[in-house]
């Protein structure tokens, strides 16, 4: 089983990530853009892994979010 976290998730997780500390300037927000913030361009991802663990807390409260919502929609 492959555990590499995906592109989209990288992206989603920098956006909402506390730690989040960006290794160059002029980064945006937006997902899926050039110049979007993700765990790539973060101080803190090293060999694809957070060096502080906030990437599995982030992602987890970012996917009980989206259950949450899904159910209070559906």
């Amino acid at each position: 089983m492959d555990n590499t976290a995906s592109q989209n998730q990288m992206m989603m997780v920098a956006v909402n990530c506390p730690g989040y500390k960006p290794t160059c300037k002029d980064l945006t927000n937006t997902i899926g853009v050039e110049n979007s913030k993700s765990c790539d361009n973060c101080t803190h991802w090293e060999e694809h892994h957070c060096n502080i663990n906030l990437f599995d807390p982030v992602l987890t409260s970012l996917d009980q979010e989206s259950f949450n919502s899904y159910c209070v929609k559906g």
